[in-house]
């Protein structure tokens, strides 16, 4: 559980969302699905 809470501060940190809320995780789900389709970090754009 300290691992999971750990991760969910990191990403309101460093992405200024709250992963609690909705719309936060909602977008934070998009973006992480379209990096992965663009091959993200792997690929150049």
């Amino acid at each position: 559980m300290r691992a999971l809470t750990y991760r969910l501060e990191r990403i309101h940190k460093l992405t200024g969302t709250n992963p609690a809320d909705p719309v936060h995780r909602y977008t934070l789900q998009t973006a992480v699905i379209g990096a992965r389709l663009l091959g993200w970090p792997g690929n150049e754009i």
